[in-house]
């Protein structure tokens, strides 16, 4: 094998730089003018025209000298919903990514580039065969865990063993791991990994969570999912991980604050503390942030960010940042059979032209989103700029039902179908997560147009840990949500092959055989133009048949207080790379409170 230094070398896979949508680094005083009256949303607002949006300031490295940063100082940080679980191995939402990245590190890492790194700060050398089946890495000497137990070369054995355990639902984790046929420590520093393929994703599959073998083995026999029980539910709510924060407090749907680990093998962050206040109403959260209680705001409303931010109030304490993020959002269809409705591929294409997306954008998202055509961002390698987005067009919608056998009923102005000798309504139900801004409003607008159809639709709107648990466990008809990037499109394995309806994310139950197939020859193709071609296809495939109605790819919309600096943009957001957070920092002559 050869080695890979490991001293401020990034090893890249063939991933394209992201262009950031910043505006030039305009004035830093005042609010922009009063945008607030009259019109449609689309006359209102420019944000390259705001002089809050994207200050030089906002993204200005730390200062070389230590006595410049406020280093005792407190980030106040908003969760919009509280996390379900604090343990590596079964975080899936950003709230609990957010938290779990500063609480966890690794010997990998990637960058706001999406790039695939080796972390120096804890591996000493790293090693990897021309063939990319062999992998060794040597961990620096002194590692430990929060509670002061040695990390070794045995925990990353242990997890690795536990996110295949068919018993343990790592259900994010697993897709990438399974290529990963051994993984053996050699002593008590160096690990070696054996992939019997090379892959493209071969790198990226090391990239997996570490838990502490010496906790987590104890009850592995009683509680062999790692996740129930007193034992590892607490496990899960007062973690020791090994990053470069430690937990501090959990105050249920109130707030969770981390602290600096000073024995982090690492630079320091600059933040003494991190409080997450978990603030799941966007009015709310932008009155606290507007009072100083909440520092970021990674996700202000379109129409926080148009309209409710050009005010003297918030322009006294803050910034906005507005930036590409490769996310959509979507309306997915359950089409397992559990309803009548949506294993029909012309139903749910007759839904996408009962969508008015243009009234959307302009209404609920201010024109600062753009329409998705598909599961991939239109700034990424991958993306198919061939697709033809299906357009809002209710006769199409109505052709499109009539032929799947809805027909509409003249005395009562609804659509039925015949199914096994009873006339069935088509009446359905749009799942929705508390918390969600924009998901009521676009509801509320397919449900007028859908109802021109004949098709009633009803919504329900419930806590994001419920509603995380009912689409799981595919017990929805129909659910409005959203999906941020993955590390590699690989990552859409867990999403769209048919396999993973029982064991990943395929809450829909989609399967198609091509696109089984096209993921598993892309993860083995290393030309990178022909591996792009097969998402490529994939994504065309996926979004002929609609299993998702693709809504927008909603850009960074995020708020930040004025002592905040050293701000990175990356496809993820504004969190869940490195550095994140790490960079930021406060100059120490506006230090405002400690707590």
């Amino acid at each position: 094998m050869q080695p890979v230094s490991t001293i401020g070398v990034i090893q890249r896979m063939q991933l394209l730089a992201v262009t950031i949508l910043t505006a030039a680094a305009v004035g830093c005083g005042g609010p922009p003018p009063d945008q607030t009256q009259g019109g449609s949303a689309s006359d209102a607002y420019d944000p390259t025209n705001d002089p809050l949006v994207n200050p030089a300031g906002l993204f200005e490295p730390a200062s070389d000298d230590p006595a410049a940063i406020a280093s005792d100082d407190t980030l106040y940080l908003q969760l919009s919903g509280s996390p379900n679980t604090l343990n590596p191995l079964f975080v899936s939402s950003t709230y609990e990514f957010t938290v779990v990245d500063l609480l966890f590190s690794g010997p990998f890492l990637f960058n706001k580039e999406m790039a695939w790194g080796v972390n120096d700060e804890f591996v000493e050398s790293y090693e990897e065969s021309a063939d990319l089946t062999e992998f060794s890495v040597r961990l620096r000497e002194g590692l430990t865990w929060h509670d002061g137990t040695p990390l070794t070369a045995h925990d990353i054995v242990f997890s690795w063993k536990q996110i295949l355990d068919d018993r343990v639902p790592a259900l994010a984790q697993k897709p990438s791991v399974e290529p990963i046929t051994e993984c053996i420590a050699l002593d008590d520093r160096t690990v070696r990994f054996h992939q019997p393929d090379g892959l493209a994703t071969a790198r990226w599959n090391l990239l997996f969570p570490i838990i502490p073998k010496h906790l987590f083995e104890k009850h592995k026999d009683s509680n062999p999912d790692l996740q129930t029980g007193e034992y590892y539910t607490k496990l899960a709510r007062e973690p020791i991980g090994c990053g470069p924060y430690r937990f501090a407090r959990w105050i249920e749907n109130d707030q969770i604050i981390l602290e600096r680990w000073e024995d982090y093998p690492g630079a320091k962050p600059h933040f003494k503390r991190v409080v997450f206040r978990i603030v799941p109403d966007s009015n709310v959260a932008l009155l606290r942030f507007e009072k100083g209680d909440i520092d970021a705001l990674e996700r202000l409303t379109p129409q926080q960010f148009a309209r409710e931010s050009n005010s003297p109030t918030f322009a006294a304490v803050g910034y906005k940042g507005w930036g590409t993020e490769w996310a959509f959002s979507y309306i997915g269809w359950n089409m397992d059979g559990s309803n009548p409705f949506f294993n029909d591929a012309r139903v749910r294409r007759a839904m996408t032209h009962a969508l008015n997306l243009p009234l959307i954008i302009d209404k609920v998202y201010y024109n600062l989103a753009a329409p998705c055509t598909g599961i991939f961002h239109p700034d990424s390698w991958m993306y198919n700029p061939q697709i033809q987005p299906i357009g809002y067009d209710l006769d199409q919608a109505r052709s499109l039902l009539d032929e799947a056998g809805w027909m509409l009923d003249p005395s009562d102005g609804w659509r039925y179908r015949q199914i096994n000798g009873r006339r069935v309504p088509f009446e359905f139900e749009l799942l929705i997560p508390q918390g969600s801004s924009t998901s009521p409003k676009i509801a509320a607008i397919f449900q007028e147009d859908l109802k021109q159809l004949g098709v009633r639709l009803t919504t329900r709107t419930i806590e994001w840990a419920a509603f995380l648990e009912k689409v799981r466990n595919h017990e929805f008809q129909a659910q409005i949500a959203g999906w941020g990037t993955g590390t590699d499109p690989d990552t859409g394995w867990n999403l769209w092959r048919t396999d993973q309806y029982d064991k990943g994310r395929n809450y829909g139950g989609y399967s198609n055989p091509r696109v089984d197939e096209l993921f598993e020859l892309a993860r083995r193709e290393f030309d990178q133009e022909r591996r792009a071609d097969m998402y490529r296809e994939i994504s065309k495939i996926i979004y002929d048949e609609q299993p998702y109605t693709f809504l927008v790819n909603p850009p960074i919309l995020a708020a930040f207080n004025k002592r905040i600096s050293g701000v990175q943009f990356s496809p993820r957001g504004i969190y869940n790379f490195h550095p994140g957070i790490l960079s930021w920092w406060t100059a120490k002559q506006s230090l405002s409170r400690l707590p």
